[in-house]
């Protein structure tokens, strides 16, 4: 009778031991433990999205509002240097007229600074609150579909004349670009963000 050996290990088990020891992972491992990256064209998005259409078609509708008021307000001025010019320099109507003109232009340029403050802080609170939707949303995408990181992908378009730039200019662009690449369609969650901005846009979110 043959004795058995002392260790009967099989290949397999002591395959998996070694890797125990040392630390390896198989293939299968492995790939549950790599990270999913996925990217999103912020400037794409902003462009696309309803609210930011929105915002701009109000946007639009109060600039020509403002435009208005501006051109009643200059007519105003210029309606009352026209009464000033009719008097005599140095007359008491015409110093009347003159500082009533006075008043009223201080008052247009006091408005106009105010009016072009109040519409640039609003545009950032806008920007700035519509960033923080395009976070959410990205993360609503990124986890319903199982990925770990995703990046804000920059992609500046470089002039088809390449004379038009500078060297510091031509150095810019290539600086901003963060992706080298990227599969469009494995990684690029753009479209998806978008269509989740909307649908929590029509939501009241």
């Amino acid at each position: 009778m043959t004795a058995s050996p002392l260790f009967s290990f099989k290949p397999i088990v002591i395959l998996s031991l070694v890797a125990g020891m040392w630390g390896w992972t198989s293939p299968a491992s492995a790939q549950e433990a790599a990270v999913r990256i996925g990217t999103v064209n912020t400037a794409k998005v902003f462009t696309e999205m309803q609210e930011t259409k929105d915002l701009k078609q109000k946007m639009d509708t109060d600039r020509k509002i403002l435009e208005g008021t501006e051109l009643d307000k200059k007519g105003r001025i210029k309606s009352i240097q026209d009464e000033r010019d009719r008097f005599k320099p140095g007359s008491e109507q015409w110093e009347q007229k003159n500082a009533e003109l006075l008043r009223t232009a201080i008052e247009f340029e006091t408005w106009g600074r105010l009016t072009q403050a109040n519409v640039q802080r609003e545009q950032k609170i806008q920007m700035k609150n519509l960033f923080a939707k395009i976070q959410q949303a990205t993360a609503e995408v990124a986890q319903a579909k199982g990925i770990d990181l995703v990046i804000a992908e920059q992609a500046a378009e470089f002039p088809e004349n390449i004379d038009q730039i500078n060297v510091d200019q031509l150095r810019g662009l290539i600086n901003s670009r963060n992706v080298l690449y990227s599969n469009p369609a494995k990684v690029d969650l753009s479209a998806e963000v978008v269509i989740q901005l909307d649908k929590n846009y029509k939501q009241g979110k």
